[in-house]
């Protein structure tokens, strides 16, 4: 029996030892993975039971269960309709392609996929309940992250955005202009905090970080002008033109727009003061020839692009509706019949 028998200081001890170490370790990581892989694909399919279907799609599900075409081609296919704004059909070869490829990076894709047509055909719980399933198997997907603020930020859960943004920024640190944005919505929201305060630490803001001009100049000529003026930041003449133009007389500062060619021209153009004869920009300056002949019929409407992605709003935004960049809007200018209200009243 002792030929059997391998002592502890034998060398052999160690290596038998090590190589039941190492089965040991396969063996657990083995199961754990068949584990993991098992509660994955239960998770995922309690997630799409949650969701009845949008539309009659029983029959293009069953042939994107049964055709030999490739998970990619659908994918493709699928994209064309959210393109199309046909949101059910792609909705419906998601949830196909999810029952049929349990392949992980494929189910994070189209998981991602699937998000975003809930977004965009406005279903932002099925969207927010989408992303929270990405990320309980992938936390660190900064995608998934980035659409769950841009949810609660249309909810208006402006404190649960900053929580998720927090991720996000530890993620992506290049994100300072989206986390400084709700954080300014917060401050903004909040009707605990007097006006007077919202104003300087709206001021400080901008004073730190150099961001965020439209919306922070937006709010104080709106609520406190003087305070504008006094720190106004001549840099954005052009960029806050919208918001000049619809100021009240009474709360123009003259000293102001007496040193900025831009501003005189602006104001000259609009009749509130007679300080320019003619502008290089030529919806100011056709403005101004109107005034001078005693034909003010003429007013400026304005449009809104976004910098990154060019396309065009009617209404101003602080994050482009389409690509949801933040601070990226810039005014452009509209010349307009002007439009007199008449009085109709008999007395």
């Amino acid at each position: 029996m002792d030929t059997f028998f391998i002592e502890f200081r034998d060398p052999l001890f160690g290596i038998v030892v090590f190589f039941i170490l190492l089965f040991i370790l396969s063996f657990l990581s083995y199961w754990w993975g068949r584990y993991k892989s098992a509660r994955e694909h239960r998770d995922l399919e309690s997630f799409l039971g949650k969701f009845e279907s949008i539309g009659e799609g029983e029959k293009l599900t069953e042939q994107v269960q049964t055709n030999s075409l490739s998970s990619e081609s659908w994918l493709l296919l699928a994209q064309s309709f959210e393109h199309q704004g046909n949101y059910e059909k792609s909705v419906e070869i998601y949830h196909a392609l999810l029952a049929k490829n349990r392949d992980p990076i494929f189910q994070k894709d189209a998981l991602l996929l699937l998000g975003k047509s809930f977004f965009k055909a406005g279903f932002l719980e099925r969207s927010r309940q989408t992303f929270l399933q990405i990320l309980h198997n992938a936390p660190r997907t900064p995608q998934a992250l980035h659409f769950l603020v841009l949810i609660y930020e249309q909810l208006q859960q402006y404190d649960k955005a900053l929580e998720v943004m927090e991720s996000l920024h530890e993620i992506s640190p290049d994100s300072v202009s989206e986390k400084l944005y709700l954080e300014c919505r917060i401050l903004i929201g909040d009707h605990q905090i007097d006006m007077d305060e919202k104003a300087d630490r709206l001021v400080k803001i901008y004073q730190t970080h150099r961001r965020l001009g439209y919306m922070i100049y937006e709010w104080l000529f709106t609520y406190r002008p003087m305070l504008a003026w006094k720190l106004y930041d001549q840099s954005l003449s052009m960029r806050l033109s919208d918001i000049l133009w619809r100021l009240r007389d009474e709360n123009l500062d003259l000293d102001i727009i007496s040193s900025n060619t831009y501003l005189r021209e602006l104001f000259s153009s609009k009749g509130s003061l007679d300080l320019a004869e003619g502008s290089s920009v030529f919806e100011l300056d056709t403005l101004i020839a109107l005034r001078r002949c005693g034909a003010a019929k003429a007013t400026l409407q304005f449009e809104y692009t976004c910098h990154e992605c060019k396309q065009i709003s009617f209404l101003p935004f602080h994050r482009c509706p389409h690509c949801h960049a933040i601070d990226s809007v810039q005014s452009i200018m509209n010349l307009s019949k002007e439009r007199f209200e008449e009085n109709n009243s008999l007395q």
